[in-house]
């Protein structure tokens, strides 16, 4: 045997347990063996020549980084991966996180709180029901509010001053002195 065969044999045998140790669940000994062989090859090399060692040092720091790619690029189709890593959803399975219908045509209206909006809850509006968010601050149930704006299909609403649906609806008061 040459010179040489030994710590190629190390390095090679060291990659291969690094490669390993990322698919067989050894609670990290397949880690410290391959390092440990990794080391050896080193001190192998090094016994041999200061050259050669220095090459085997600069193998070492080119294909570790190669052979960490390797093993993460082919750990997700391992079964261990398959059975820990959680499955992309199928396209029956995804929903819509917020309502198709469009509301963008309700900001400046006016409206009712059907339930306490702390800060979210529902609003009506021109009789339908719809997800509100407070602007700020809580808002009572019953509460008139305004319709702002529009965020991820909810509707961005603003408590309006104290007035009552039965002043809206009967127009402007007469003066009593």
């Amino acid at each position: 045997m040459s010179t040489l065969a030994w710590p190629l044999l190390l390095l090679a045998f060291g990659y291969l347990l690094l490669i390993a140790e990322v698919f067989i669940p050894s609670g990290g000994l397949i880690g410290v063996l391959a390092i440990s062989c990794l080391g050896l090859s080193l001190w192998q090399a090094f016994q041999q020549s200061t050259a050669l060692g220095f090459k085997f040092l600069l193998a070492d720091c080119v294909l570790m980084p190669l052979a960490i790619g390797v093993a993460i690029y082919l750990w997700p189709r391992t079964p261990l991966a398959k059975l820990v890593a959680l499955r992309p959803p199928a396209p029956e399975e995804i929903g819509r996180s917020h309502s198709p219908q469009r509301v963008d045509h309700l900001i400046g209206q006016t409206g009712r709180s059907l339930t306490p909006l702390r800060p979210s809850g529902l609003v009506n509006f021109d009789g339908r029901r719809l997800d509100g968010l407070a602007e700020e601050g809580l808002i009572p149930a019953g509460a008139l509010v305004q319709a702002v704006r529009v965020r991820g299909g909810q509707l961005i609403v603003r408590i309006l001053p104290d007035t009552t649906l039965d002043e809206l609806l009967a127009g402007p008061s007469e003066n009593k002195l």
